[in-house]
């Protein structure tokens, strides 16, 4: 929105005795464009000096580079107004030999930042949030065929939401991102984050989320991929504890370790009160492994808790793997309550001494598998197909067959319709 830039002139004129009162009417300023050179401090003083509504057009390719901080944690000024910067293809870095920590972006409410054909790259700031860009509440942040990387935090290695944050990514890169929790994102409850036609990969976290860790509204749509992230702890793509809705896109690739309480999620670890949906998605290739503490469960999706909640229409889990001794569920393992339609459950694997349901383990859960199919999984101890542990597996006009060792029996608790 355009600020309003005008002078209020009041004056009096007697005429024939009566007082005329003259205003200004203030006139809307217009929205400039500027032309930045390749040079950080211009880079600084463009945003300083930017109004509300501005554009900054970055030199083409150029590499702004900063090795001290404008303040206390940013390479440039915070961004309070509207602001759209045109990179050009060029670069705004932390410069990679300075000792200072610092991120390179910080958006405070009402401030909204949008980003266009520009890379933002090596932030770092151990023991706080933010790697790169660190958007609070009420602020907004838009990426368009952007590249976000190599940012450093606590939470939040590339990028952090705020509660109240808002961020658009679209046919963006997020990647190469480390921190404890989230090493590509870090979503706050209350924040909402829309990622579109996008990649988030080959991200690190040492206890959540490598890729993504939420707990805010989070859409994942339109093709995106998250692949190739690793954790030391649960939910190598994404791990979820808000509401998450995933349609047309892939998780695959993924990483991650089952550690004390908390447990598995190569592709994604769902806890408490999570609520996935998955429409038309593949999750593939995930990989999930036992430590000295806890048996490594769900390769491609660990739901735990009786609160969490998975649901899916279409797409299929394949080709994932709970490796270990006691490995559960290499493809899902539930706790809380799982609903499929129209999903194929096929090719995983649990591997390991006493390993079991190498497509669906069930423990303490609800599975209601409709016009669904699990087959051709595999695991060391029967049986292959799905464990139930205890709780409730229901087949609705679902297949459950070619499986290895055995299809269900094994199970403590039977499966109805299931045959061997």
């Amino acid at each position: 929105m355009a600020a309003f830039r005008g002078i209020c002139l009041r004056g009096a004129i007697a005429v024939a005795g009566t007082v005329v009162s003259l205003v200004a009417i203030p006139a809307t300023a217009q929205a400039a464009t500027t032309n930045v050179p390749c040079n950080p401090t211009a880079l600084k003083n463009a945003i300083t000096g930017a109004h509300s509504g501005d554009t900054l057009v970055l030199a083409h390719r150029c590499v702004y580079s900063y090795t001290t901080p404008d303040n206390a944690n940013n390479a440039l000024p915070v961004i309070t107004k509207k602001l759209t910067v045109k990179g050009r293809d060029a670069t705004i870095q932390r410069d990679p030999t300075t000792a200072a920590l610092f991120r390179i972006f910080e958006i405070d409410g009402p401030g909204n930042l949008a980003l266009n054909d520009l890379t933002v790259r090596n932030g770092s700031v151990p023991g706080t949030a933010g790697g790169n860009i660190f958007v609070n509440p009420g602020g907004t942040l838009s990426l368009t065929r952007s590249v976000v990387t190599n940012g450093t935090a606590t939470d939040g290695g590339n990028i952090f939401a705020n509660s109240g944050g808002t961020i658009d990514l679209t046919r963006s890169v997020v990647r190469n991102g480390t921190a404890f929790d989230g090493g590509g994102f870090f979503i706050l409850a209350s924040a909402t984050v829309r990622i579109r036609h996008s990649a988030v990969g080959y991200n690190t976290s040492a206890g959540f989320g490598a890729g993504i860790s939420s707990r805010g509204d989070l859409t994942i749509a339109d093709g995106t991929t998250i692949s190739n992230n690793a954790t030391g702890g649960v939910g190598g793509g994404l791990a979820n504890s808000g509401p998450a809705t995933i349609d047309d896109s892939a998780i695959f690739s993924n990483s991650a370790a089952s550690t004390g309480g908390f447990r598995g999620g190569g592709g994604i670890f769902n806890l408490n009160s999570g609520k996935v949906n998955l429409h038309h998605t593949r999750v593939e290739h995930n990989t999930v492994t036992a430590t000295a503490n806890a048996p490594g469960v769900g390769g491609g999706i660990s739901n735990q808790g009786v609160a969490a909640t998975v649901t899916i229409d279409g797409g299929k889990i394949g080709h994932n793997s709970a490796q270990g001794n006691n490995a559960q569920g290499g493809g899902v393992y539930n706790e809380g309550t799982l609903s499929t339609k129209r999903l194929e459950i096929e090719h995983n694997t649990s591997t390991g001494t006493g390993a079991q349901g190498g497509g669906l383990t069930n423990n303490g859960g609800t599975a209601t598998l409709t016009s669904s199919q699990v087959e051709h999984n595999t695991s060391s101890a029967p049986p292959g197909g799905i464990n139930n542990k205890s709780g409730t597996v229901a087949l609705n006009n679902s297949r459950v067959k070619h499986n290895k060792p055995t299809n269900c029996a094994g199970s403590a608790v039977p499966v109805p319709g299931c045959v061997n």
